[in-house]
């Protein structure tokens, strides 16, 4: 063990131990940090360096604006030296805009034109996190790429609403602060070839408007169908913008109160999926209400769309996502037709088998399974499906929220796991059509899984943060986490609230307050 191998962070100084990464050491003498997937995938852990030398594997994962901020993964650096690292300030990775332009399309729907003060590349789709000089910042897709020179928003004034509210105050010439652009809800050209399914409703439409005007600039050949939904005739605001698309492009509007234009009143979600019953090798792009993104999700799935062909930028509210998983539960209808072809259980516990044998070797998924057993999780999910597939209620464990509850799992990341299974179901004869309806309903729980930040433990309704360390004495004897030594029974250990990893006072003690 080197002198000069240590992190120091929050005032506490902890030693690494030969070829230990930071973050294993951090956990093992009870610091304070967040993480999930111990792979660098999440970068719930990340951290900023204040001083010293970290592992340059910590870096090699992140945005080259990241690096230059000095932030570093603290589970993938082994060798560091003498770091004084601090929670990351993301703050200071912003760029400056005038207000140029503010027009009102509708009472409260806003369009703002910002010239920005450095030269920047920008996409339709692309988002930019707006910021307030109370540091509070919104995230908000764009409707122009970097040729329209002006990046353009169209931004919803909700009652109340602290970004949104600010927005409406702004004036020309007024100067505002944000990060980005990042993401990937954009057209390529690789797509060029292929139809394009867009479905949006309120401002998302303007998003998808900028991405058909994009698509049409790179020469787009395939055919377009954009379908642009509201509640009302007045959320229907882009006539204008619309007009000047070319025949290539086929338009439905509809409002889900009222009729329009000879259209009756109807869901835009379900006229779309209605009109386009199979979507294999169909580009589709999803913008707008975060209820009806689940739902157009859902039906493109179903409706055979590739999950690496499926696009979507839901505009989620300030506060957290709040799950509905017992009324999706309750709704699902027994799939005999699938239970069936499954072998009445025989071939779904040969899937899962195969399928759990690949997860537990896979570098970004197994660090999910640290504290569980490969059965035990072949099990778990055996259970789960046959209620699903055959309207048993042997199932009694976590629903997906609670289950998933401290997991940092991006979209990317589901999308892997999910291509990763019906790979394996596709090769155990399992026909498209029924591999469809499956991967649909696995899509309905995509909310309450995927997630930026750990969420707290749903109990009796009530959100219970887990994260932290609390002393425990054993009752029975125990093995360490940290160096794999026995604990006696009656021993006080050192115990992660959420993970139940154990430290002896050994490990725990080996924290290094002074600084060097």
């Amino acid at each position: 063990m080197s002198a000069d191998n240590w992190i120091m962070f929050e005032g506490q100084k902890y030693q690494l131990k030969s070829g230990e990464r930071a973050l294993d050491a951090l956990l093992r003498q009870g610091a304070p940090v967040h993480f999930s997937c111990r792979k660098g995938a999440c970068r719930s852990c990340m951290l900023q360096v204040v001083s010293g030398d970290v592992d340059p594997n910590a870096t090699d994962k992140l945005p080259s604006d990241f690096q230059q901020m000095g932030l570093f993964l603290p589970c993938l650096a082994a060798n560091n030296a003498k770091v004084v690292a601090k929670r990351p300030d993301l703050s200071e990775c912003t760029h400056e805009a005038i207000v140029a332009e503010k027009t009102y399309a509708t009472p409260d729907i806003v369009i703002l034109k910002l010239e920005p003060a450095t030269v920047l590349d920008w996409r339709a789709g692309h988002v930019i996190g707006l910021m307030r000089e109370t540091g509070a910042m919104r995230s908000y897709s764009l409707v122009t790429g970097s040729e329209d020179y002006f990046l353009e928003l169209h931004i919803r004034i909700l009652p109340g609403g602290e970004l949104s509210g600010w927005v409406d105050g702004l004036g020309l010439g007024d100067m505002v602060r944000f990060q980005g652009p990042a993401g990937n809800f954009v057209y390529d050209e690789d797509m060029s070839e292929s139809p394009l399914l867009l479905v949006g409703t309120g401002t998302g439409c303007g998003v998808l408007t900028g991405i058909v005007r994009d698509a049409l600039a790179k020469g787009h050949r395939g055919p377009i169908h954009l379908y642009l939904g509201g509640r009302t005739a007045n959320d229907l605001y882009l006539k204008e913008q619309i007009a000047e698309f070319p025949t290539q492009v086929h338009i439905t509007q509809a409002a889900s109160r009222e009729s329009i234009d000879g259209m009756p009143a109807a869901r835009i979600v379900d006229l779309a999926m209605q009109a386009h019953p199979d979507l294999a090798g169909t580009e589709v792009f999803i913008c707008g209400n975060p209820n009806m993104c689940e739902s157009a999700r859902i039906a493109a799935v179903r409706n055979g769309a590739a999950l690496h062909r499926l696009h979507s930028d839901a505009f989620e509210p300030p506060t957290p996502y709040q799950t509905n998983e017992r009324e999706k539960l309750a709704v699902l209808q027994p799939d005999p037709e699938l239970w069936d072809a499954l072998g009445q259980g025989a071939v779904l516990t040969d899937i899962l088998t195969e399928f759990y044998t690949a997860l537990f070797d896979d570098p970004l998924l197994s660090p999910f399974f640290q504290r569980t057993t490969k059965q035990r999780a072949i099990e778990k999910q055996y259970n789960f499906l046959q209620d699903v597939f055959s309207g048993t209620k042997l199932y009694f464990g976590e629903k997906p929220f609670n289950a998933h509850h401290w997991m940092v799992i991006s979209d990317e990341l589901f999308d892997y796991r999910e291509n990763m299974l019906f790979d394996i179901v596709r090769r155990h004869g399992i026909a498209d059509q029924m591999i469809h309806r499956w991967a649909a309903i696995h899509e309905m729980f995509r909310r309450d899984i995927v997630k930026s930040t750990a969420r707290g433990l749903l109990q009796h309704g009530v959100e219970v943060n887990l994260e932290g360390y609390c002393h425990e004495t054993l009752g029975v004897g125990s093995v360490c986490d940290g160096c794999h030594e026995e604990i006696a029974a009656g021993d006080t250990v050192l115990m992660h609230n959420r993970t139940g990893e154990i430290y002896c006072a050994a490990c725990e003690g080996k924290q290094i307050t002074q600084v060097a």
